[in-house]
């Protein structure tokens, strides 16, 4: 019989009512002679139903199914035709014409799945049964040893010898054998270890219900480690949704069959399948290990652990535990074993640990950083974590302890060297900082209050602690700096102990790589007010900076302080000595006529903005200003001559005007200040502004000068961007990175949730990359991902998006229509087999290859679900072995099946 006595599959495939069956049965009037004159014609056929290994996702191989499709009464179901056929001796009839035409339609087809057969009980009775086959088979050419015979539990409830004689020769034919619905018949353990089956069947019913009956899945989870110790391969039936197979997988499946892995189909559709479906020999697959095997091996490696494990039930009683966690409260694990935790806690700890484990039976992890039993020494971090089964009834806690003891010791020993490092600094400051190539700081010494953990919260309270007029100057000389590579050193005030100004040095020497490059700096800030020999230095360095600020010399950028090799010495620019020198020095001996003049042409002629204005706040208005001015604001001397500075149309018309002319009026001069200007065009410039009020023969005017920073703001940023981008970017490939990746999969899953089109992302990673840096050098293992990352843009479209998320992993995400979705299987292979073609580097050429896992996201995916999907199929394709394997969807891509696919439709084209 071929599969027709299957009531759960017949009611599964046919979709129909008791009732609806017997109004079909009464009119279509289905008789002997009705099935007689169909097993002549097509009108009764072969079905094939994929069997797959639940591991890989691989074909293991079909299950033949009879199907009597007829022109006037319509789709026939099994139900109804065959109890018909075994009453009125038509059964062998219909077993010869499926079995013959199964055979010879997958005769044509590649690999070496096997053909399951449904044989009816009635025909086990025949001693001529396996003849029958044989002949049937061998007629058509497919191997006997592909076959597979199904018998139900009822053949083996007589101890027949004819049954005994026929399941012998099969055997010795090479034919194997699986007990099918095993758990609905009767069938004793004694006969079932007595017959030399190769699989076990478990009926589809319980699979159905073993997400919510919990009965189901304990009969499933036993059948399943039953048929495994007795060394056969063990297939699920009726598997339709994903968290089925999920829940058969973690038991140990060993194949699957259902409508999650295909459904029924025709010759003709099943060898289409074929050619995008990897295959996989049943004797060949993944090495299985069975239920009690894989107990045995859990609990060697659970008492051998070297953290401390235990078990909790829902009554929070010592269910397990190690030997790790015995010792850590000091006991034997039998001392534990069926006793409650409350027996064990101190007065003192009780109501807390029974607390948080109330929390963990509410479903909560939680987690103890550091808890010390009574009467030890030792620390330990304990993790409570819930259990649940594979059907998400909570069946206990978890509980792991790790020693830290040793690691709070050294965060300890870590503290008191911060603390000693900042009562140092009370004592005469002495900061340590270093940063990267690019001078961004990601290290800096203790702060004096030791409140601050981070890098950045330390820079922060550092940077407050700097003089406001010195941060931006600092910051220019540093940046403008970094290219030379050479020692650096500055000099600044900060606020170390008190409101008091002290003045620091800070200085910086590059570290270079082996190749010479630059990869860090270490800098170190020392106070030098009270060192020796400093005070003249300072006092010139003041001098020097008023110059500066109120008049720089043309062409001159000032360097940034630089130790000389004197100890306690420093080397200033010739120029600023000069400067200083002369506000010390002599009255001028011009004549005032030569003088003046000379100050005019230096305000008229000088490259920075300048303008003298009345000094009334409310009336203020142009006196005069210089062609940088102009040129600045973009308008003409008639445009402003003699207007107020409020007045609409001015260049610098903010609120914060105001406000420094009550600076002006009240200390007579501002220091710089970041403002934004507007030109005569609309165009925001920003500049920073300083002013000086001066009183000649009693008139009052400000002197403001105005520095155009707007080349340096766009440096500024183009360093934050250049920051940014390399810290998106992979500096091996040039291909975004893991962090990059992160923020555009979660922008397209969002996006492309809510549109109709498809997006796909593939999981890529290297097969045997180790061996590859193992045998010619790290160098080439860098070349080859390079080449690879190249080879990825050249193969994917401009619009995917491709990253390299790890050593040697990358990912793609293709947002693709309908039509492409549809071959993206076939494209996907047939690109990665241009993108792993063999490497030449340093003379040799190196293989390389991949494993692939594609997914499209789905409308209840989350962004960790989607990644995670794509991951999984991506370790499905390691398990085949092949050195390009990809897993479109759950199911592996047979690359040489692919390959005749593509030739058939290149003739054909």
């Amino acid at each position: 019989m071929i599969s027709g006595r299957k009531t759960a599959q017949i009611q599964k495939y046919g979709k129909r009512s008791d009732a609806e069956q017997r109004t079909l049965m009464s009119d279509r009037k289905i008789s002997p002679h009705s099935i007689k004159r169909a097993l002549s014609t097509p009108a009764i056929w072969p079905a094939f139903q994929p069997l797959v290994d639940m591991q890989s996702g691989a074909l293991i191989g079909f299950e033949v199914l009879a199907r009597w499709t007829d022109s006037k009464m319509g789709i026939i179901s099994p139900s109804e035709f065959i109890p018909i056929a075994e009453a009125n001796d038509l059964i062998d009839a219909l077993t010869k014409k499926i079995v013959s035409e199964a055979c010879e339609q997958a005769n044509l087809w590649p690999g070496n799945f096997v053909l399951a057969i449904n044989i009816s009980a009635v025909q086990f009775r025949d001693p001529d049964l396996f003849e029958f086959i044989r002949s049937i088979v061998q007629a058509t050419g497919f191997p006997l040893n592909r076959i597979h015979i199904e018998i139900t539990e009822s053949v083996l409830l007589e101890d027949d010898e004819t049954v005994r004689s026929t399941i012998a020769l099969l055997k010795s034919a090479g034919i194997g054998l699986a007990l099918d619905d095993f758990g609905t018949g009767f069938a004793s353990l004694t006969r079932l270890h007595a017959f030399p089956f190769d699989k076990l069947k478990i009926d589809m019913s319980f699979v159905r219900s073993m997400q919510h009956d919990n009965d189901s899945r304990k009969i499933v989870a036993s059948v399943i480690g039953l048929g495994q110790s007795l060394g056969m391969a063990v297939v699920a039936e009726g598997v339709e949704t994903e968290e089925q197979a999920t829940i058969l997988r973690r038991l140990g499946c060993d194949v699957g069959q259902g409508w999650l892995f295909g459904k029924p189909l025709n010759g003709a559709e099943t060898a289409q399948w074929l050619t995008y479906h990897k295959q996989q020999s049943l004797s060949q697959r993944a090495g299985s290990v069975s239920l009690f095997q894989r107990v045995h091996q859990l609990d060697a490696l659970y008492r051998a652990a070297p953290i401390g494990l235990c078990f909790l039930d829902m009554e929070l009683r010592y269910v397990s535990v190690n030997n790790c966690f015995a010792e850590m409260v000091g006991l034997c694990p039998d001392d534990l074993i069926g006793r409650a935790v409350h027996n064990f806690m101190p007065d003192h700890d009780a109501p807390r640990v029974a607390s948080d484990l109330r929390r963990v039976l509410a479903g909560e992890t939680v987690v103890i950083n550091e808890y010390q039993p009574a009467g030890s020494e030792r620390a330990f971090l304990v993790i409570n974590q819930p259990v649940e089964d594979d059907g998400g009834e909570q069946i206990g806690i978890s509980v792991t302890a790790i020693d830290v003891t040793d690691r709070k010791a050294i965060e300890t020993a870590l503290r008191e060297t911060e603390d000693h490092a900042r009562r140092s600094i009370e004592l005469s400051a002495s900061i340590p900082w270093s940063s990267d190539a690019k001078g961004v700081v990601n290290f800096m010494g203790p702060t004096l209050d030791g409140m601050a953990d981070s890098t950045i919260d330390r820079v922060a309270d550092w940077y407050r602690r700097m003089h406001p007029d010195d941060r931006l100057r600092v910051r220019q000389e540093w940046l403008a700096w970094l290219p030379s590579g050479k020692p650096f050193a500055t000099m600044f005030r900060m606020r170390l102990h008190d409101d008091a100004w002290t003045w620091v040095l800070s200085r910086a020497k590059p570290h270079r790589n082996a190749e010479g490059e630059i990869v860090k700096w270490y800098g170190i800030i020392t106070a030098v007010t009270t060192q020796e020999g400093f005070e003249p230095k300072i006092e010139l360095f003041r001098t020097s900076r008023q110059v500066q600020q109120s008049k720089p010399p043309t062409g001159i950028t000032i360097a940034p302080w630089r130790p000389s090799t004197v100890k306690h010495e420093l080397d200033l620019p010739d120029w600023v000595i000069r400067n200083a020198a002369s506000v010390k020095g002599k009255e001028d001996v011009l004549p005032t006529e030569l003088l003046v003049s000379m100050l005019m042409r230096m305000f008229e002629s000088a490259p920075i903005a300048m303008s003298i204005t009345t000094s009334d706040t409310k009336t203020s208005s142009y006196v005069k200003v210089n062609e940088a001015y102009l040129r600045l604001t973009g308008l003409k001397w008639d445009d402003i001559k003699g207007k107020k500075l409020t007045s609409d149309g001015a260049a610098i018309d903010n609120p914060a005007r105001d406000r420094r002319h009550r600076l002006l009026e009240e200390e007579g001069a501002y220091e710089l200040e970041e403002v934004d200007i507007t030109y005569a065009d609309g165009t925001i410039i920003p500049t920073l502004i300083s002013a000086q009020r001066t009183v000649i023969d009693g008139v009052s005017f400000d002197v403001e000068i105005i520095i155009d920073v707007s080349a340096r703001v766009r440096q500024q940023r183009e360093i934050e961007n250049a920051l940014k981008t390399s810290a998106r970017t992979d500096a091996l490939s040039g291909l975004p990175n893991r962090a990059c990746f992160d923020e555009v999969v979660a922008e397209a899953v969002a996006r492309n949730l809510q549109n109709d089109r498809k997006l796909a992302l593939a999981y890529i990673d290297l097969n045997d990359f180790k061996i590859v840096n193992d045998t010619i050098g790290h160098a080439a293992g860098d070349e080859v991902l390079r080449t690879i990352a190249n080879r990825l843009r050249e193969n994917f479209r401009a619009t995917d998006f491709i990253a390299r998320i790890g050593g040697d992993e990358f990912v793609v995400l293709l947002d693709i229509d309908r039509k492409l979705a549809g071959d993206l299987q076939s494209h996907l292979q047939e690109t990665m087999e241009r993108i792993f073609k063999p490497i030449p580097i340093d003379g040799q050429v190196t293989f390389t290859g991949a494993a692939v896992g594609v997914t499209f996201l789905r409308a209840d995916d989350t962004v960790q679900s989607y990644v995670k999907r794509a991951d999984e199929y991506m370790y499905i394709a390691k398990t085949t072995g092949e050195r390009i394997a990809v897993v479109c969807f759950g199911q592996i891509l047979d690359p040489s099946a692919l390959s005749r696919h593509s030739a058939r439709q290149a003739r054909q084209s």
